[in-house]
């Protein structure tokens, strides 16, 4: 029988072109579907739980970076989560390990802004201690208090001195400028209690001269107050120009 097609053209021709293609097919995939190896039921389940395993691992890995790194960003200094009760917490334990502190404890945290706070300590300290030694004293505390500052947060201290309360906060040259102030108005006639500290504001408190507040109480009687109010305002007015004062005499 011919193979002959119509036109003359042989079938033979058709049939090596699609040899050739399913040689091309075996080449790049086997010979047949038996080349390609099938899982069988374990090797799947197997497969699956190695998956399940690293995407597990995967999550516990993440979950535990991003504790980490909220937790320091929590903690830390220049973060974005203030926290004002751990900042006190904090220079409340350093304040009570310094020498000649007797005492230390917090007020409440005040919000000053959306995410700004004023912290205040209750510091008493032995009032019988020397000249030098207050001064040490008050620049360990300043440095606690700017250790402890930041996030958000200000830490202040109210030190009691006896005859006088003297302000602290993380700027050293304030703080021995209060000390100083105080010590002045401390030994001026007539006059027994001292508050050397700063004025209340919404914002929060502020080391500027003239966000300063001083009150002084002389004795109730036997007093010229006027006269005392004179000196006070001078002695405050040379270290702090504009700074708050209050003279009175106390209640007999």
């Amino acid at each position: 029988m011919s193979t002959d097609r119509p036109g003359g053209q042989d079938d033979r021709r058709d049939w090596r072109t699609h040899e050739d293609e399913d040689d091309d097919l075996g080449r790049a995939f086997g010979p047949d579907t038996a080349s390609v190896p099938v899982r069988t039921t374990p090797q799947r389940v197997r497969s699956w739980s190695l998956l399940l395993a690293g995407v597990v691992v995967v999550g516990i890995v993440i979950v535990v970076a991003l504790s980490m790194i909220v937790g320091s960003v929590q903690d830390g200094v220049g973060g974005v989560f203030p926290r004002p009760q751990a900042a006190l917490d904090r220079f409340v334990t350093q304040a009570r390990s310094i020498e000649y502190v007797t005492a230390a404890t917090g007020d409440d945290p005040t919000k000053t802004s959306f995410a700004s706070y004023d912290v205040t300590a209750r510091v008493s300290a032995d009032a019988t201690i020397g000249p030098d030694a207050k001064t040490l004293l008050f620049d360990q505390l300043s440095a606690a208090a700017g250790a402890t500052t930041g996030n958000g947060v200000t830490v202040w201290a109210v030190v009691d001195l006896g005859t006088a309360d003297v302000g602290v906060s993380p700027s050293r040259e304030r703080t021995e400028q209060r000390l100083a102030v105080a010590r002045t108005l401390a030994s001026t006639a007539g006059v027994q209690q001292v508050s050397c500290v700063w004025a209340a504001h919404d914002a929060g408190r502020s080391d500027d001269p003239a966000d300063q507040r001083v009150t002084v109480e002389t004795a109730p009687t036997g007093v010229d107050v006027e006269a005392v109010r004179t000196q006070v305002t001078d002695a405050v007015h040379r270290v702090f120009p504009a700074a708050t004062i209050e003279v009175s005499a106390a209640k007999g």
